[in-house]
């Protein structure tokens, strides 16, 4: 009985993990950036004196990144081996993926407010922010010199996972049948 109490338990919390949204939101005027999968996951960017750390917790359990803080040096001495350059990678082609992952993110609320701080293009701005703009969406231009952005997005990890997949399954499918035409 207990095991099968404890399988519920699992499946209902990857379930969630799958299913639940993932929201990630960035506030210019206030310096908040997060990144929060409710009940499980949440990262904060903070602004510090080393320019920003990361802190959060994963499932109650808090934790801090500080990545630009210098970590200590052993002894001075080095190995024998040299370090390998690993330089550019190339890419394989699987930009097609790019549109997928786009469309996958749904903006919940948007507000931005620009200055370019030019006019001529201020001007132009504003009949494309009049057409992009609704109920989610707001945007203006402003002749100021202030600029903020207001960005709340969700998508799902599960939504995620299976664009990987398909992307993955189809980018095999295509390798196979063009080594196999030559």
């Amino acid at each position: 009985m207990i095991w099968i109490i404890l399988l519920i338990i699992f499946f209902s919390l990857l379930a969630w993990i799958l299913f639940g949204p993932v929201i990630v939101c960035i506030k210019t005027e206030t310096n908040t950036y997060h990144l929060n999968l409710p009940g499980i996951f949440k990262a904060m960017v903070i602004p510090s004196e080393e320019l920003f750390h990361i802190r959060g917790w994963i499932f109650f359990i808090p934790y801090s990144f500080y990545p630009f803080k210098r970590r200590k040096e052993k002894d001075g001495r080095t190995s024998g081996k040299p370090k390998k350059d690993k330089g550019l990678k190339k890419r394989s082609g699987k930009m097609q993926i790019l549109p997928d992952l786009i469309r996958s993110f749904r903006i919940r609320n948007l507000h931005l407010d620009l200055d370019t701080e030019d006019f001529i293009l201020n001007a132009w701005l504003i009949p494309v922010f009049s057409i992009i703009n609704n109920e989610n969406i707001r945007m203006r231009v402003n002749f100021e010199g202030s600029s903020s952005l207001a960005l709340d997005l969700r998508t799902r990890l599960g939504t995620l996972l299976w664009i990987f997949i398909k992307s993955n399954i189809n980018h095999s499918l295509i390798f196979k049948f063009y080594n196999n035409g030559n």
